[in-house]
Formats: structure tokens, C-alpha cells, sequence
């Protein structure tokens, strides 16, 4: 999405924006979009994270676990949240079934961001980091994906997020100013499975 937008532009979209929720631990809890694990903690809204300053879900250094798992009741094509504060360290990990699908980093969307995106749209701190909503789409009925893995490579940084949209169809595409193809290897396949970066977009 456009700088400083924090929330989906697709039209129909199911959002989790943990609004509802208490500040603290986040054990198992069935959201109207999907099924989150125990390993997230609830989070006011502070210069790493949090739509408008709401409160948000993180893991690593705010619940000192590295792992929260959001699962999906039927096969999804559409996910989207705001990653703000994104470090080196955050992991999103895609997967159908058992097999991981595919796997992002910030260093999959960092390069070409333009300034607009660093720094926190809310306050203007933390100019170093990007703040920036994400919307990924699988391109084709094999890469449909039933679970997402937000991951910490270690409690030393936090993996924050917010507004988590999810829709069951293939959306139209979002404004989405510079195209390009993702390639991942899904493991156990044999092939390929292709993301575009228009269906995986900024």
C-alpha cells in the first residue's frame, strides 16, 4: 500500500486489528479471520507498532517467545497486514498443509522503498525502520495457503504487525506501483511455486 496507509485496500477483506483485546500474553484465541497459537503478546500501540497508535501483536523481545502461528480454517488467497518496524530478523512464513510455501523477510521488500516508508507514519520516530502495509496473494490454486508463521530469529528485536486481512477469494489487485516476480521454492515439491510481486505486493 501507499505510504502511511495502515490498513488493506481490498474491498471485502476480514480484518483482526486485536483492538478487542487486552495488553498482555496472547494465548490460543480464535479470531473471526482464523485461530492464533499461544506465543503472542498484546502490545500498546508505541513507536514500533500499532495502526494509529492501536494496540498491536508482537513476538520476540515483547513476548520473549519467537513464534505465533495463525491458522485458517479453509485454503486462503489473500493475506495482508501492516508490518511496522520491520528488522532483519522477522520471518513470514507461508504454508499448505505441511509444506512451507514460501518465505519472507524484510529484505524481500526492503529494496526500492522510497524514504516515504521509514520512520513510524504515527509519531515520525524510528526513521530507520520501514512501516509498511503488505498484501500478499497466491497466484495460482496451488500456492493457496492455510496457515501463516510470523517468526523472530531471536527475542534481541520484535516481529510487530497489525490489521491481519484475509479474503477467500483472489482479489483484485491493490494499486501496486512496481511489479516484479517472486520465486520460492516450496518444500517437498519439486518445482517452483511463483508469487508476483503484484500479488505479493506493497
Amino acid at each position: 500500500e501507499a505510504p502511511g496507509v495502515q490498513q488493506t485496500s481490498v474491498v471485502g477483506a476480514a480484518v483482526e486489528t486485536f483492538d478487542s483485546l487486552t495488553a498482555g500474553p496472547l494465548g490460543v484465541y480464535n479470531s473471526p479471520i482464523g485461530t492464533y497459537s499461544s506465543g503472542g503478546q498484546i502490545v500498546v500501540g508505541n513507536a514500533y507498532g500499532g495502526s494509529n497508535q492501536s494496540l498491536y501483536v508482537a513476538v520476540g523481545a515483547q513476548s520473549d517467545t519467537v513464534e505465533m502461528t495463525l491458522t485458517f480454517a479453509t485454503l486462503k488467497a489473500y493475506f495482508g497486514f501492516y508490518w511496522p518496524a520491520g528488522d532483519a530478523l522477522n520471518r513470514l512464513d507461508f504454508y499448505q498443509g505441511n509444506v512451507l510455501l514460501a518465505t519472507f523477510s524484510v529484505g524481500d521488500i526492503i529494496g526500492g522503498l522510497p524514504a516515504e516508508y521509514f520512520g513510524n507514519p504515527n509519531t515520525g520516530v524510528n526513521e530507520t525502520e520501514p512501516y509498511v502495509f503488505l498484501n500478499f496473494t497466491s497466484s495460482d490454486l496451488n500456492s493457496r495457503f492455510d496457515r501463516v508463521v510470523f517468526r523472530n530469529i531471536s527475542t534481541i528485536t520484535g516481529f510487530e504487525s497489525d490489521n491481519h486481512s484475509t479474503f477467500d477469494d483472489i482479489p483484485d489487485d491493490p494499486e501496486v506501483p512496481e511489479p516484479s516476480t517472486y520465486a520460492m521454492m516450496a518444500s517437498g515439491l519439486a518445482g517452483l511455486i511463483f508469487f508476483a510481486r503484484r500479488r505479493a505486493s506493497r
